[in-house]
């Protein structure tokens, strides 16, 4: 089998029968769906349960969080290939093959990367994600120091690759725990890219990273962020002279998210740490975006 496609998914009953709808409109059939229940509390495996077969396999764990989820499917997966796929966005029919054809281009390398588009949840518009990281391995470093511009549906990883690199399993990390996967398979193998877009991330109150609000949760986890990618020394090496630089980058990234939630003290401390950190914080659009936004 070519691929395995793990969906990990939590109270989502209203969203992911859509989801695994998209899914199974396949045009090329060689693939399986785990899906993996986070201790959902809602009537997610009733609404699921029509769609099961040898096909689409449902489990149900105690919640552990998306990292942990995710690395169930890949330990149960018969695919060669692991996709995760979230639980609220969509598949287009061409998604498998189109992966298929680009593993074969590649002689089945160990990281495939297809393209996607945010789409409004309520509207159906559709905006084009950064694509020009596609001119090689450096340029799509360059474009992830900036920030995580990837999710998790166009990236799909070789099963063997994909068990010796898991997701880290820390609550605190969680909203980050794929941005750390890409950086650490980055470090390690190219990402072999198709511009054919395949999947929508779809946009909505629901997402957890619109959700997560709190100034004390948000501040931990961008900070376990930064513990884990300190403590990798292949990870340190591979950022080499622009590690300063990602610091501060994400130093930034928490400070709007704060400012954008009202915590104005805490934002202004991470706009100082950003300038401390790397004097070009300075020179960011994000910084003085945020610098307004604390001072109105």
């Amino acid at each position: 089998m070519f691929l395995t496609i793990v969906i990990p998914t939590y109270n989502r009953a209203h969203l992911i029968e859509n989801t695994l709808k998209n899914v199974l409109n396949q045009t090329c059939d060689d693939f399986e769906v785990i899906i993996i229940d986070d201790g959902s509390t809602d009537n997610t495996e009733e609404i699921l349960q029509p769609y099961l077969s040898e096909k689409v396999r449902y489990l149900r764990i105690l919640n552990s969080e998306r990292g942990a989820a995710r690395n169930r499917g890949t330990e149960l997966a018969k695919g060669d290939y692991i996709n995760w796929f979230d639980s609220d966005d969509e598949m287009l029919e061409q998604h498998v093959a189109s992966a298929k054809e680009l593993a074969s281009k590649h002689q089945y390398p160990e990281v495939l990367n297809l393209m996607y588009q945010i789409k409004d949840g309520m509207s159906g518009k559709t905006t084009p994600v950064q694509s020009s990281y596609s001119n090689g391995q450096k340029q799509r470093k360059n474009f992830l120091i900036e920030g995580n511009y990837l999710a998790c549906n166009p990236v799909i990883v070789r099963k063997d690759i994909a068990l010796e690199n898991p997701f880290i399993e820390d609550r605190a990390l969680s909203a980050s725990e794929d941005y750390e996967l890409w950086l650490r398979l980055l470090a390690k193998y190219p990402f072999h890219q198709s511009a054919e877009i395949t999947s929508f991330l779809i946009q909505h109150d629901e997402r957890s990273v619109n959700t997560m609000t709190d100034p004390i949760k948000l501040e931990t986890r961008f900070l376990t962020f930064l513990r884990y990618i300190d403590d990798n020394h292949e990870l340190k090496q591979f950022l080499g002279a622009d590690y300063r630089y990602f610091v501060m980058r994400n130093y930034l990234i928490l400070a709007v998210d704060l400012a954008y939630n009202g915590h104005k003290r805490k934002g202004f401390f991470y706009l100082r740490k950003a300038i401390r950190e790397h004097k070009s914080a300075l020179k960011q659009r994000v910084f003085w975006a945020t610098l307004k936004h604390l001072i109105l």
